[in-house]
């Protein structure tokens, strides 16, 4: 007898899973940078400087935990050429100097490779880490020369170098090695205000026995504006609060009457009326107006000291 036989086949499927093993991403570093503004009335007239802050923000991430990390960051002078190793803004083809630093003392440059920022960190156990670093600004005083205006100047592309690397020891950024950490642009500006300031040399007609026939003495109005400022100045009417040919110097009730003029013919009177007043426009520099006082021929009052005070006002 013969026996059939049957095999029976099963296909086994065999599967394997393999989880995630946690391995990290890439690694790296980026910066962004805040404007930076000092302000909307900068006085080029004085000699003191004029300091602002900016922000820089930094952020890692994708490292092994405990990685010291090295960030440089480079920056050029800007959208505008530097004038003297020291970095300018611009305005209507006018220049501002300024310049921008590492630490708040300001005597750090903060430029390009050997003086660039470093800026050492630690990965965290997420293999993160990130923080801020300020730059500090100043616009450096005395730059009379400056117009009226508003000033900027662009820091992107080249001007803003990121590079970071992996740096167990050292905070040398002049190798100029690393990985890129992308752009970071940012703009730097300031508004120099009008402004003008002003002094006096006084009046003198010495000394005289008798007020019988013209007595002419000068004094100086001296003016300094910024650049481009129209100016006008005014004289008031003296102590008597006088019409500009009929001001009086004074001892107790006793007067001498005078006259302040704008020209050295004494014939265009200075006061403070439209028509009255002296013109210029600022040079930056101190400008000289020579004030012509005349004392025309009155009655001698008795001996003694006479005098008069006039507030000079300069309008723009």
């Amino acid at each position: 007898m013969n026996t059939t036989r049957f095999a029976a086949m099963v296909l086994l499927a065999i599967a394997i899973v393999v989880c995630g093993t946690g391995q990290s991403s890439a690694q790296s570093c980026g910066v962004t940078i805040s404007n930076m503004n000092f302000g909307p009335n900068i006085d080029t007239l004085s000699s003191s400087p004029v300091d602002t802050t900016g922000e820089l923000q930094f952020s890692c991430s994708g490292w092994p935990a405990s990685e010291r990390i090295l960030i440089c960051v480079h920056l050029g002078e800007g959208s505008v050429s530097s004038g003297g190793g020291v970095r300018r803004m611009e305005g209507g083809g006018n220049h501002l100097l300024y310049q921008l630093y590492q630490n708040p003392e300001r005597s750090i440059v903060w430029g390009s490779a050997s003086m660039a920022a470093s800026i050492a960190v630690t990965a965290e156990g997420t293999g993160a880490v990130s923080g801020t670093r300020t730059i500090y600004g100043r616009v450096p005083g005395g730059q009379s020369t400056a117009a009226a205006t508003t000033y900027s100047s662009t820091f992107s592309g080249a001007d803003v170098e990121i590079l970071y690397r992996a740096e167990p020891v050292g905070n040398d950024c002049a190798t100029g090695s690393g990985s890129s950490g992308g752009a970071a642009n940012f703009d730097v500006e300031a508004t120099v205000a009008q402004n003008c300031i002003v002094s006096t040399a006084p009046v003198n007609f010495g000394s005289h026995g008798a007020l019988n026939a013209n007595i002419d003495a000068t004094g100086t109005v001296y003016v300094t504006c910024t650049l481009a400022t129209n100016y006008a100045i005014r004289l008031d009417g003296g102590g008597a609060a006088a019409a500009p040919t009929a001001r009086r110097m004074a001892k107790g009730s006793d007067s001498i009457t005078y006259g302040l003029y704008r020209n050295i013919a004494r014939d265009q009177p200075w006061g403070d009326t439209e028509e009255t007043r002296a013109h210029g426009t600022g040079s930056g520099s101190v400008q000289s107006h020579t004030v012509y006082g005349r004392v025309a021929p009155q009655t001698t009052p008795p001996t003694g000291v006479y005098s008069d005070t006039v507030v000079v006002i300069v309008d723009y």
